[in-house]
């Protein structure tokens, strides 16, 4: 590790929680403008409430939300990601069939796109004209999980013009989270497959003909190999060649995972398995690359309650990763109660983190700054 190195990892230790922000009702996925300016919260509501499935709008320059976005085409709003110019954000609504659309000058949502199954999370080619929408299952349509698809959209028409199949098997995939090669020229999703102990799978699919190429891990009774346990969150480094995955756990939130697994693109096998808290959930990159944040969910689930509503959260937490080593930075940053989705700041200044149970994002300051 050069001076330089040890300048950064000195400061890194200095980051800490600097502002909680009320939000809606379970806080899912977000995201946030170019200019670090604008963060929106989708607010996905897994408990049914009237009303509140929304999008709340956050300035980041004041830390305080500025606008609560209604509309009745969100049901259960879970992933939200913005064009490439930033004109639309696009709203996946996982208890449906749709994506919902906003236009981020009125903060309306102006459209839908439809024919989806729960869809999970969305990717949009570096052209900014498609888009690929994983799609983990609506539990209104089939058992949540049991999605075995990815929807490719095209943006400008704004339908949906294929769909991939990702597993040949009876048990499906449940695409959880998907993510996109810095060249557009991959697109990759985090097979949860129920959260089977060590029988998750990571599908690489071409852009440039839609077929999956590649699968990634899997059960050793149908030529896997085991490394991925009911994984949350998947993150491409820059370079392209290594994959950042949450092993959360099971579905029933019992066994519980405590590992990120990286991956090695070029040679399609596990480079480092890292103990992290108790269900790492979501997953993000410093832009400089140099480090990864983790955030450890720490939520149990009491059996028997109707749509895991019957919830049990401990002290939410954030790790640091080094990259260049694969090892822990000693700090541990408590949040709210269920952290789920981290996001990085474009300007490298926040970590941000949403916090389900909580209905609260909590800002983190990088650097001591």
């Amino acid at each position: 590790m050069s001076k330089t190195d040890k300048n950064q990892l000195k400061n890194i230790i200095n980051s800490k929680l600097i502002a909680t922000v009320n939000v809606g009702v379970n806080p899912t996925a977000m995201a946030i403008t170019s200019d670090s300016t604008k963060l929106y919260v989708a607010n996905g509501n897994n408990y049914g409430i009237a009303g509140s499935d929304t999008v709340t709008l956050i300035d980041l320059t004041t830390m305080m939300p500025v606008l609560t976005i209604s509309s009745g085409t969100f049901n259960q709003p879970y992933t939200i990601t913005l064009s490439k110019d930033e004109t639309k954000a696009y709203v996946t609504n996982s208890n449906a069939s749709t994506v919902s659309i906003i236009d981020t000058a009125t903060n309306k949502v102006t459209g839908i796109i439809d024919g989806f199954n729960g869809p999970s999370g969305m990717v949009i080619t570096p052209d900014g004209t498609k888009s690929y929408v994983n799609n983990y299952g609506a539990s209104k349509a089939i058992p949540s999980g049991s999605g075995n698809t990815v929807s490719v959209v095209d943006l400008i028409s704004e339908k949906i013009i294929q769909e991939i199949t990702l597993s040949e098997y009876t048990q499906a995939a449940a695409p959880s989270a998907i993510a996109i090669s810095p060249k557009g020229d991959f697109v990759y999703t985090a097979n949860y497959t129920n959260g089977e102990p060590w029988q998750g799978t990571l599908s690489k699919i071409s852009t440039a003909t839609n077929v999956v190429v590649d699968t990634i891990g899997g059960a050793p009774f149908l030529g896997g190999t085991p490394f991925l346990f009911g994984m949350f969150a998947l993150k491409i480094d820059a370079s392209g060649k290594f994959a950042y995955l949450t092993n959360f756990g099971s579905n029933n939130f019992a066994p519980y995972g405590t590992t990120v697994c990286v991956i090695d693109l070029e040679q399609n096998t596990q480079s480092a398995l890292i103990e992290v808290g108790i269900q790492p959930s979501g997953f993000d990159i410093t832009p400089d690359g140099l480090y990864g944040f983790v955030s450890n969910y720490n939520t149990l689930y009491s059996s028997g309650a109707p749509d895991y509503t019957g919830l049990t959260a401990g002290q939410g937490t954030v790790n640091i990763i080094d990259l260049s080593t694969n090892l822990l930075v000693p700090i541990t940053i408590n949040v709210g109660l269920s952290p789920g989705c981290i996001k990085m700041s474009p300007d490298g200044k926040y970590a941000i983190v949403s916090n389900y149970t909580g209905n609260t994002v909590s800002i983190i300051s990088l650097y001591g700054e």
